[in-house]
């Protein structure tokens, strides 16, 4: 089936309190890969309270665990799509990932010349690795989401740290938190610094890449501007080039995104000179 006929992929995320604005690190990582493979699709926005149902009303099967107080506990969480094109409904990032790369071949691979197994390591690694910010990030997140969401996350959270919520980032709290996050970065920076080119795997980006994406896009939308801008600074200023990379990447790469979701319309105006679109597409992935 070529790329017209396609019907649009439905991806569905979280909202926040801004319209269209996509912030989650987990959903995050299925529209990259959506986006780098230039794939069409239409976002389907569910609230926290509305994910549960959902899987039921369509009897999935919840795959991620997550402590609940010490007890590894299934929860029924985003990103899942529906591909029309197939009539199959598939959970969880990695899973999305894999099936796109199979399902769709004459796309760019996420996950390619069988790199999967390492890359699910590389996944795993750096989740555990930003495990220490987790507190700060659920105290930021829930500031923007919307009333039905912010009830439900903040209550599910409290029960599932087993502390109020008042002491979720207590200024000694976000410090250390916030030193985490940099020592996080340090790690990854030296990860990437083995590569022999920007990205993980080389010059072109791939599900790893779209795990650390994730996250700096979260940073983006939910702390402060200098705060972002101080992130993107570290390691030598490694962080604001490489996600300029990425996100001018994304935007050659395909014509199906949402340009709102993505937040990366805004792109090719803060580029530096003509240079940065001369780099992105020399970049352009080959299909």
């Amino acid at each position: 089936m070529s790329m017209p006929e396609l019907k649009p992929i439905i991806f569905y995320d979280i909202p926040c309190v801004i319209p269209g604005q996509a912030w989650s690190p987990n959903t995050m990582k299925t529209r990259y890969c959506l986006t780098f493979k230039g794939l069409p699709f239409e976002t389907v926005w569910l609230e926290f309270p509305k994910i549960k149902p959902f899987y039921e009303q369509n009897s999935l099967v919840p795959t991620t665990l997550r402590g609940i107080k010490g007890t590894p506990t299934l929860v029924h969480t985003l990103p899942v799509i529906m591909d029309p094109n197939t009539n199959r409904l598939i959970t969880d990032s990695f899973a999305i990932a894999q099936y796109l790369d199979e399902q769709y071949p004459d796309t760019p691979k996420v996950l390619p010349n069988n790199t999967a197994a390492l890359v699910h390591v590389f996944h795993t690694a750096f989740f555990n690795a930003i495990r220490g910010t987790i507190l700060l990030a659920c105290f930021r997140g829930a500031q923007k989401l919307n009333p039905e969401s912010k009830e439900y996350y903040i209550r599910t959270r409290e029960e599932r740290f087993g502390i109020p919520w008042e002491q979720f980032a207590t200024p000694e709290k976000r410090e250390k938190q916030w030193n985490v996050l940099r020592a996080v970065c340090n790690t990854v920076d030296g990860w990437y610094a083995k590569s022999s080119g920007q990205f993980m795997l080389g010059d072109i980006p791939c599900f790893a890449d779209f795990a650390v994406a994730g996250l700096c896009k979260w940073i983006q939308c939910y702390f402060e501007n200098q705060e972002w801008e101080e992130v993107k600074s570290w390691n030598g200023g490694r962080w604001g080039n490489w996600w300029r990379q990425l996100t001018g990447i994304l935007i050659v790469q395909s014509s199906f995104f949402e340009r709102d979701a993505l937040d990366l319309g805004t792109y090719m105006t803060r580029a530096h000179d003509e240079r940065d679109i001369i780099i992105i597409v020399n970049r352009r992935v080959k299909y």
